[in-house]
């Protein structure tokens, strides 16, 4: 996707781009890729994990923000990092430290 990302609000991630991004992976089944983009039945995931992140006023993407399953011990990273940032993270809070 980011290899293909175009400049903010001009329309890059598009349906029609999507599925043609889709095409692009190998292994991937298109069909059931497009069928499940056509019918929106992730958009109100979607729409909730903007909100979520609209309101903790996340500046930028990629972001991530990674909290115990409870939803407490929130730790946000911003930008792009390698794997072993996220095990060290993700460890961390599996172990209660």
């Amino acid at each position: 996707m980011f290899k293909n990302q175009g400049a903010e609000n001009s329309g890059w991630a598009s349906k029609d781009n999507l599925k043609k991004f889709a095409l692009q992976i190998p292994g991937l089944d298109a069909q059931k890729f497009n069928t499940c983009l056509d019918s929106g039945k992730y958009a109100s995931l979607v729409q909730n994990q903007l909100a979520f992140g609209t309101s903790l006023k996340v500046p930028e993407t990629p972001a991530f923000i990674i909290e115990k399953s409870d939803g407490s011990n929130l730790d946000y990273l911003p930008g792009a990092y390698p794997f072993p940032a996220f095990q060290a993270l993700i460890d961390k809070k599996l172990t209660g430290s």
